[in-house]
C-alpha cells in the first residue's frame, strides 16, 4: 500500500483531506501536514519526521505537496534522496488527491505517479474550450441534418 502526506502552505491540506473524506470517507495512511507562517524548513522536517512514524515500515510513501519548489516540496525532498520507498508529485488538487486514493492499493508508487501525470493534464480543463467544442459539434449536427 501507498501511504500519503499532503503538505502544502497553511490549512490547505488540512482541507483537502477533509475534503476527499467527505467523498471517500475516513481514509487510513492519508496524513495531512501543513507549513505555517513563521514556520522553517527543519521545523517542517520534524513534523514529516513525526508523520513517518506512523506509517507502516512496508509502505511505500508519497508526499503531495502544492507548489514545486516550495519549502514543503524542499523539506520532502530530503527524506525522499535518503529512501527509495518514496517520491513526491507537485501541484496536488483535489481531483489528482482522490485519483491517488482509488488507486494507490492497486499500483506501485512509480504506476501510480505515471498515473497521476496523465490524468493531471486530463483533470486541468478551460470551460470556454469545451463551449467551444460543443459550438462546433451542434454546428456540425445541423449541417449533417441539411
Amino acid at each position: 500500500m501507498i501511504s500519503v502526506i499532503i503538505s502544502g502552505h497553511g490549512d490547505f491540506p488540512i482541507a483537502l483531506k477533509e475534503s476527499s473524506g467527505m467523498i471517500f470517507g475516513e481514509e487510513n495512511n492519508l496524513l495531512a501536514v501543513p507549513f505555517f507562517k513563521g514556520e522553517g524548513i527543519q521545523t517542517l522536517q520534524e513534523k514529516y519526521r513525526q508523520a513517518l512514524k506512523d506509517i507502516p515500515e512496508e509502505n511505500e510513501v508519497l508526499f503531495l505537496v502544492d507548489i514545486f519548489g516550495g519549502t514543503p516540496y524542499n523539506a520532502a525532498a530530503s527524506f525522499i534522496a535518503e529512501d527509495q520507498r518514496m517520491d513526491m508529485a507537485a501541484g496536488v488538487n483535489l481531483p489528482i488527491l482522490l485519483e491517488v486514493l482509488s488507486l494507490r492499493e492497486h499500483l506501485t508508487l512509480k504506476d501510480l505517479l505515471n498515473n497521476l501525470k496523465a490524468m493531471s493534464q486530463q483533470s486541468f480543463q478551460v470551460c470556454s474550450e469545451h463551449l467551444e467544442k460543443v459550438k462546433t459539434a451542434n454546428q456540425e449536427t445541423r449541417e449533417d441534418e441539411l
